[in-house]
C-alpha cells in the first residue's frame, strides 16, 4: 500500500498540471452532492403552496413550516407575494367574490400570516407597512401641505401607502378616490384628530377599509424614514454654559437625549460613559462633560456640589413605580431588556425598591433645592403631548428650533432604545408595604413642586 502512495505522489510531482484538475473535479462533485442532500432534505411544495397567488391551498393541506421566519418580512421581500400578504383581510376570497374561507381554514404559514393581518388590524396599524395616525380635516392649502396628489378609482389603504413610499413620503393620506402624500408640516400637523366617523367612507377596493372622504382624510405613516431632522453635529463654538439634563435612573433620559438630538441637531453629553450608547450613535456620550461641545449632559447625579457645577437643568421626573421597575430592567437586562423572572421574586427587588426608592425622592428635592434655573418635564406629559414639552426644553437650551423639525421628531420619536411593551409581568411586583413608603415619597415630592409654584406630580403617581 504504502508503494502505491508513493507511484501515486511521484506521478502527481511529474505532472503538477494534471494534480489540479484532479482536485478541481474532486471539489466539484463534492460540492454537487451537499447541494444534492440539501434539495431533499426539503419538504414538497405544491405549486398552489408556493404561489398563494395561483388559489387558496386545498382544504386540510399544510405550508412548508417557516421556522422563526418573520412572515412580514418574508413577504414583503418578494414583489407579487407582498401585495397578497397585505391586500386580503379578515377572509380570503376567491375570483367570484364569495368568502371562500374564514381564519383557520389554513394552516401552516399562511393561516398565521391571515391571522397576523386582522390582530394589525384590531390595533390600528399595519406592521411592516404603514402605521395609522387617524382621522383629521382637509387642511386649508393642500398642494402645499401634501404635494404629490394621486386619483384612484380603485382605492385602497395598501395602494396609497405603496405609491407614498414609492414617492418617500412619510404621510399618506386618503381621501376617498384620491392619495395624497407628504409630510408633518405646520400646514398638516396631525394634533388635532377628527371622529373617526367622519372619515368612515368604505375603500371602493377594500370593503374592510375605510379610505375617508374629500373633506376628512384617513392618515397613516409609511415606513419611509423623516430625514429633515435626523442629522446631528457638535456644537460649532464652546458653550459657555453647561445645561444638565438630570433624572432619577430609570426616568426616560435616554429617550429625552434622543429627541433632544432630534429636535436641536446637535449632540448631547453625559457624565458619565456608556459603550452601547455612544456604538448607537449618541456620539457626545466619549466627550468630557465639561468639553462644551455637547447642548446638554445627562446625569443622575443628585449631591450639592455635582448639581452647583451646572448653569442650568431640565429635571424629568417619572412616576416612581414605573421608573423604579425600568431601572431594574435595565441593571439586570440592558438598556432595552427585562430583569428575569428569578431576580423580580429573588432578594434583589426588595433589596433594589428599599436603596432606590428614597433616592427618587431626593434626587428630585435636592435638584429643587441647590439647581439653578431648573425646567421640571415629567416623563408623562412629555409622551403624551411631545410637541409642547420638547418645545419647552428646547427653549431653555437656547436654540432656535422650526416647528417644522418638532413635527419630524414626533414621527421618530421611538429611536432604539425603547423596550417592548409585550414582555409585562403578570403581576404587581410591590408589596403593600413598599406601596405605602412609596406614596410617602410622592407625597412629599409633590408638595416640594407646589411650594415653588410648579405643577405637582400626576394624578396617575397615585392612588396604585
Amino acid at each position: 500500500m504504502a508503494k502505491l502512495w508513493f507511484k501515486f505522489q511521484r506521478y502527481f510531482r511529474r505532472k503538477p498540471v494534471r494534480f489540479f484538475t484532479f482536485l478541481v473535479l474532486y471539489l466539484t462533485a463534492g460540492s454537487l452532492v451537499f447541494l444534492h442532500s440539501g434539495f431533499v432534505g426539503q419538504p414538497a411544495v405544491s405549486q398552489n403552496q408556493a404561489n398563494p397567488a395561483a388559489g387558496a391551498p386545498a382544504e386540510g393541506a399544510e405550508l412548508p413550516f417557516l421556522g422563526d421566519l418573520n412572515l412580514g418580512r418574508a413577504f414583503r421581500d418578494t414583489g407579487e407575494t407582498s401585495s397578497i400578504a397585505r391586500r386580503y383581510g379578515p377572509w380570503f376570497k376567491g375570483k367570484d367574490g364569495n368568502e371562500r374561507a374564514k381564519l383557520g381554514d389554513y394552516g401552516g404559514a399562511w393561516s398565521r400570516a391571515l391571522k397576523g393581518r386582522v390582530i394589525r388590524e384590531k390595533e390600528e396599524e399595519r406592521d411592516g407597512s404603514a402605521v395609522f395616525r387617524g382621522c383629521f380635516r382637509r387642511p386649508d392649502n393642500l398642494s402645499l401641505a401634501l404635494p404629490v396628489t394621486a386619483a384612484m378609482p380603485n382605492m385602497s389603504v395598501d395602494k396609497c401607502v405603496d405609491l407614498c413610499t414609492e414617492k418617500e413620503y412619510p404621510l399618506a393620506a386618503l381621501a376617498g378616490t384620491a392619495c395624497h402624500c407628504g409630510f408633518p408640516t405646520t400646514r398638516f400637523p396631525l394634533h388635532e384628530r377628527e371622529d373617526e366617523q367622519l372619515c368612515a367612507q368604505k375603500c371602493s377596493a377594500e370593503e374592510f377599509e375605510s379610505c375617508g372622504t374629500p373633506s376628512y382624510f384617513i392618515v397613516y405613516q409609511t415606513q419611509v424614514q423623516d430625514n429633515r431632522c435626523m442629522d446631528r453635529r457638535f456644537l460649532p463654538a464652546k458653550s459657555k454654559q453647561l445645561i444638565a439634563l438630570a433624572s432619577f435612573p430609570g426616568a426616560g433620559n435616554t429617550w429625552a437625549r434622543h429627541l433632544i438630538e432630534l429636535a436641536t441637531g446637535f449632540y448631547t453629553g453625559s457624565y458619565y460613559f456608556d459603550g452601547s450608547l455612544y456604538n448607537k450613535g449618541f456620539k457626545g456620550e466619549r466627550d468630557h462633560w465639561r468639553s462644551g461641545r455637547t447642548i446638554c449632559i445627562k446625569t443622575h447625579e443628585s449631591g450639592q456640589k455635582e448639581i452647583e457645577a451646572f448653569d442650568a437643568a431640565i429635571l424629568l421626573i417619572r412616576n416612581p413605580y414605573k421608573a423604579l421597575m425600568a431601572e431594574f430592567n435595565r441593571k439586570y437586562g440592558g438598556h432595552i431588556g427585562f430583569a428575569a423572572h428569578a431576580h423580580w421574586k429573588g432578594k434583589e427587588w426588595p433589596e433594589f425598591v428599599r436603596n432606590y426608592a428614597p433616592w427618587w425622592a431626593t434626587h428630585t428635592l435636592d435638584w429643587l433645592k441647590f439647581g439653578k434655573k431648573v425646567l421640571v418635564v415629567h416623563f408623562e406629559d412629555l409622551k403624551q403631548d411631545l410637541f409642547v414639552q420638547l418645545g419647552r426644553m428646547v427653549g431653555l437650551l437656547g436654540v432656535a428650533v422650526r416647528e417644522d423639525r418638532l413635527l419630524c421628531v414626533e414621527s421618530q420619536k421611538d429611536g432604539n432604545f425603547k423596550r417592548s411593551g409585550l414582555r409585562k409581568l403578570e403581576y404587581d411586583p410591590y408589596t403593600a408595604d413598599m406601596q405605602k413608603t412609596i406614596s410617602a415619597y410622592i407625597k412629599t415630592v409633590d408638595a416640594a413642586l407646589k411650594g415653588r409654584n410648579l405643577t405637582g406630580v400626576p394624578e396617575d403617581y397615585y392612588p396604585r
